[in-house]
């Protein structure tokens, strides 16, 4: 076998596809870049609120979700709420997409909707180093 790999540099396209080593290191670095990619995706990094001389306040991504989605069901003409979280430069901003209904004054509802989350970051949560809302209207709802 080592005299096999000693002169893989060497090796033809044809001569590398017949050898096995080949396919399997092929496969080898596709499950690699597939195990870094669901590492990335998986990993939550914790959201910061505030920080003073008491200490650091964080909160996780999930829970901020879970406020926003909350936030969003209790408005009337509002459906199916999804929230990005961006941090950078150190400030935190919130994509929310979600269905409206057809009659929904878009305007209104997205003026309704930015007070009532930003009013429940800075206000209730303390939030120092909040960026602001965007929305993204992702269908419409009879």
């Amino acid at each position: 076998m080592p005299q096999i790999l000693e002169n893989f540099w060497l090796w033809k396209l044809e001569d590398a596809i017949r050898n096995p080593v080949w396919w399997y290191s092929w496969l080898l670095l596709t499950l690699l870049i597939l195990l870094l990619w669901i590492v990335k995706r998986v990993k939550k990094e914790l959201v910061p609120i505030l920080s003073d001389e008491e200490g650091n306040v964080r909160i996780t991504p999930h829970a901020l979700q879970e406020l926003v989605s909350k936030s969003c069901t209790e408005m009337e003409g509002i459906h199916a709420p999804s929230t990005t979280i961006t941090c950078r430069n150190g400030n935190v901003r919130l994509l929310v997409r979600l269905q409206v209904n057809t009659d929904c004054n878009v305007k209104q509802a997205r003026k309704q909707l930015k007070e009532k989350l930003e009013d429940i970051m800075v206000e209730n949560l303390c939030f120092t180093n909040f960026g602001g809302v965007d929305l993204v209207i992702k269908g419409f709802k009879d």
